[in-house]
């Protein structure tokens, strides 16, 4: 009697091991690649935190006491007081005179904000009124943001007041992590007294919808090349904006996590969103195990032909790629699943095929997820966490649910909502 092959259990996702992964990253020293992060330091804290959260194991992880020096870290060395203006900078690079060039920037507010909902504080040290100039006044006259404004500037038509210069590119991830420091905020409640001046919101999304390209993917600014990253912060912003419709009711699984369900109903014809639903649905390609489809995406060598695009019938793992023509990598399970997700359309994932991609391929032994599949494509701070929060987007047991719109857990968005100012 010959031995029959058994078939493969499905992989699973090795909570303890993401658990352990994490804990390092948090209470140890970062691997020296980290070294030229260290002015985005709050962006790596942000990654780290809500993983842990997402996993369900923050608390357990962490005493009170901790948390709350964390918080406080986020307060009195990233928060910019008095003649700063107000808003946050990544990383308490300098003191003194050199503050006037380690100014708060748009990004920093974004993961400023969304930390200290993940550690339970309650916002009460948050400088609203100055992170709200932040953003006001890093906003160009085409409608985008920079990255942040420089004081005493020489001014001009991409400064937002006079003696500012808005610095830094110019590009949809600016746009969304400018939606959403304005949502945690809620700059769209009542109005206050002495109420810091909104951002052009109609401006901004002129921006967005100019960036949108012939084949209905959006680019990082207008006439460039569509990419999954930057559709999401397309949508994302979109969404946390107010700008796109509700969720389709007939993925009523997923619209308890959309943020944009708590919004006024838009006009639904601001984008066109089924050619944009079939771009993003395209982009979940077939992993074909070979030496040459290892290479990075970005890599110069001879490049690799297309992948082919679906069906994907034939294959027993499929993730997605970021761009037409390119390899499948961890993150764009989240930067394409969360953009379906923001939609309401999350269930036209092949979520088998994708959680094998993410389980079976990427997740590394020691815990964490590679960019790309293969034992030497070690775990990173940035892939690790997409790899997390695009499985908890397709369900995954065992992990809390995330709200795409934001990039974190359902309970760390309804702190937000309780800050004083909501």
């Amino acid at each position: 009697m010959t031995d029959q092959p058994q078939p493969s259990s499905p992989p699973q996702l090795h909570i303890q091991k993401h658990h352990k992964y994490w804990l390092r990253c948090l209470k140890t020293l970062l691997p020296s690649a980290y070294t030229s992060t260290d002015l985005s330091r709050l962006s790596l804290t942000f990654f780290i935190l809500s993983a842990l959260d997402i996993l369900g194991l923050l608390e357990s992880s962490t005493t009170p006491q901790e948390r709350k020096e964390y918080a406080d870290w986020i307060y009195e060395h990233c928060q910019v007081s008095g003649t700063g203006g107000g808003g946050f900078r990544g990383a308490p690079a300098t003191r003194g005179s050199g503050e006037r060039w380690d100014v708060a920037n748009v990004p920093a507010g974004y993961f400023a904000l969304a930390c200290l909902a993940i550690l339970g504080d309650g916002g009460g040290r948050v400088d609203r009124k100055g992170a709200l100039g932040v953003l006001r006044g890093c906003q160009r006259g085409n409608g985008g943001f920079g990255e942040w404004c420089l004081k005493g500037g020489v001014g001009g038509g991409e400064s937002g007041e006079e003696g500012e210069l808005v610095m830094g590119g110019d590009d949809m991830r600016y746009m969304y992590c400018a939606a959403a420091t304005r949502w945690m905020l809620n700059e769209d409640g009542e109005e206050e007294e002495e109420e810091p001046e909104d951002i052009d919101v109609e401006k901004a999304v002129e921006f967005i919808k100019s960036a949108e390209t012939y084949d209905h993917g959006f680019s990082a600014s207008p006439y460039l090349e569509a990419h999954a990253g930057m559709t999401y912060c397309a949508l994302g912003a979109l969404s946390l904006l107010g700008k796109l419709p509700p969720p389709s009711p007939s993925d009523s699984a997923d619209t308890d996590i959309n943020i944009n369900t708590t919004n006024p109903a838009p006009t639904p014809t601001i984008i066109d969103l089924p050619p944009i639903i079939k771009w993003l649905v395209d982009r979940q390609v077939p992993y074909h195990p070979s030496p040459s489809s290892e290479d990075d995406e970005d890599s110069t060598t001879t490049p690799t032909p297309p992948t082919p695009a679906l069906p994907i019938t034939t294959t027993t793992a499929a993730g997605f790629q970021g761009r037409t023509g390119k390899l499948a990598d961890t993150c764009y399970s989240f930067w394409v699943g969360g953009s379906l997700d923001i939609l309401g359309h999350a269930s036209l994932i092949n979520h088998p095929l994708n959680r094998e991609f993410l389980l079976g391929k990427t997740q590394h032994l020691i815990g964490g997820f590679g960019k790309l599949p293969g034992v030497e494509y070690r775990p990173d701070i940035l892939h690790s966490y997409m790899g997390l929060v695009g499985l908890s987007i397709m369900g995954e047991e065992g992990l809390r649910r995330v709200d795409s719109a934001l990039c974190v857990s359902v309970e760390a968005r309804e702190r937000v909502r309780r800050w004083g100012w909501f």
